[in-house]
């Protein structure tokens, strides 16, 4: 069971269709088994499922290394040393820790831990191991990338980049820069990113496997793009500053990698995204019978206001899927994160407009099971707006603070769940209860709920 609150927070048969659809998306997304089900190696060849399907003669190579950079590169990085074997010279990652540190059963493995989302001294020791490893790389050596959300602050190559990101990144977020713009201002205070990992293991070959946490799958955006060519330049990193009135004084930019030849032995594969997870919540409500449907694989906007045009217009029966990342302008001083504040958003909309909501369920939540906080998001319905009602509690005196995280935490709503799966952006659904049998392609469905 991915959900570790399932039972207190599924009271009701709406909510535990929720429920239901939010384990769907975990397990979709869960890093060991998909990693089981989309790579194996079979003799020589390495075998990689992905967006565009690839085949990797490993024989061919003198050695063989494996990089994982990002949240789950932990878990990620154990797993491909595991199908790797004995063909496995070294592998070295650094993660963000979502529990107990993983200890690897071979001393030919070294799984790092940094600080997330702002950069530590950690952050720095953990790349300069992985420089250092493909420093070392030539010609006749293989290199497997496992990138994905989150690598944008555990890569950081030196003292002066760690400084910089700690100085700047703070105010850009604050100002409501979007993840693109912030990218675009880290790979210029960097060697390592926009291009700059591929760069230090050129000549070697390599395969970045991607997971893409950013609206679009923009490669040169995920993690801030280590192992891709980068297209923007200083001028670039420059205008996101004055856009958002940030001082560029004493800061230090350097310019990506422009050789295109760095870049020749290199390929890149987008091995999960948000979609992986959204089919499978559209395919789990269809068997509930819901009358289902992805409304958008890259929303974005004000988190606050992200979920109430799907509460405007959902009917009867139906359930409405997407996936983005949305933007919080900070007003206030309170706690909280994007999918709280996205949940509390629609709960402000439902207790505005009780008459012609009721029945309506909608949740929000970080693939990685992190909102900001030590929860995932958070789930609003009736019953939510009816203890709110009761106890005095305005959404929108919440909202102008920020505070969405003390709000359900008084409330109850919070969404728990084991930190296993791959960070693919935030992942949000709304439902309408059903009154009457919902039919599909495949015959009539059941309309009354799974017996618990």
């Amino acid at each position: 069971m991915k959900l570790l609150n399932r039972k207190s927070l599924a009271t009701t048969p709406l909510r535990a269709d929720v429920c239901a659809l939010i384990e769907s998306a975990y397990e979709a997304l869960d890093i060991e088994k998909t990693i089981a089900r989309k790579i194996c190696l079979r003799g020589a060849t390495l075998f990689v499922v992905g967006a565009r399907p690839t085949r990797v003669d490993v024989s061919r190579f003198r050695r063989l290394f494996v990089i994982g950079v990002g949240k789950g590169a932990d878990v990620a990085t154990i797993a491909l040393a595991g199908i790797l074997g004995k063909r496995l010279t070294r592998a070295v990652a650094v993660s963000a820790r979502s529990g107990a540190r993983l200890v690897p059963t071979s001393d030919r493995v070294e799984i790092l831990y940094g600080t997330h989302p702002e950069p530590s001294r950690a952050n720095v020791r953990a790349t300069e191991k992985i420089v250092s490893l493909l420093a070392d790389a030539d010609e006749r050596d293989f290199v497997l990338f496992f990138i994905g959300g989150g690598g944008s602050s555990l890569l950081c190559g030196t003292e002066r980049e760690r400084q910089a990101g700690c100085a700047i990144f703070p105010a850009l977020t604050k100002r409501g820069a979007t993840i693109a713009e912030m990218n675009i201002v880290r790979k210029h205070f960097s060697e390592v990113k926009g291009g700059g990992l591929a760069q230090i293991a050129y000549p070697a070959s390599s395969l970045s496997l991607i997971v893409s946490d950013v609206c679009g799958n923009d490669f040169g955006t995920i993690a801030s793009g280590p192992t891709v060519y980068d297209t923007t330049t200083i001028a670039d990193a420059l205008h996101v500053l004055t856009r958002y009135g940030v001082s560029p004084r004493g800061l230090t930019f350097v310019e990506t990698p422009k050789n295109k030849k760095i870049f020749s032995k290199t390929k890149t594969l987008l091995f999960a995204c948000n979609q992986d997870a959204a089919l499978a919540m559209v395919d789990r409500a269809r068997q509930l019978g819901y009358a289902a449907r992805i409304t958008s694989l890259s929303l974005q906007g004000e988190a606050r206001m992200a979920l109430v045009p799907l509460v405007q217009k959902i009917k009867k029966g139906e359930a409405f899927i997407c996936a983005g990342e949305t933007t919080v302008h900070i007003r206030g001083n309170g706690t909280g994160g994007r999918n709280q504040e996205a949940a509390l958003g629609a709960l402000e909309y439902l207790m505005r407009h009780r008459k012609e909501t009721e029945g309506i369920a909608a949740a929000s939540f970080g693939s990685d099971a992190y909102d900001n906080t030590p929860v995932a998001g958070a789930l609003v319905d009736d019953a939510i707006a009816d203890a709110a009602k009761k106890k005095k509690m305005s959404p929108a005196k919440f909202l102008a603070r920020n505070d969405s995280y003390h709000f359900f935490k008084k409330l109850g709503g919070h969404i728990r769940a084991r930190r296993t799966a791959f960070n693919v952006s935030d992942l949000m659904v709304v439902i309408k209860r059903k009154e009457k049998r919902v039919f599909g392609m495949a015959g009539p469905k059941r309309n009354t709920h799974p017996t618990r």
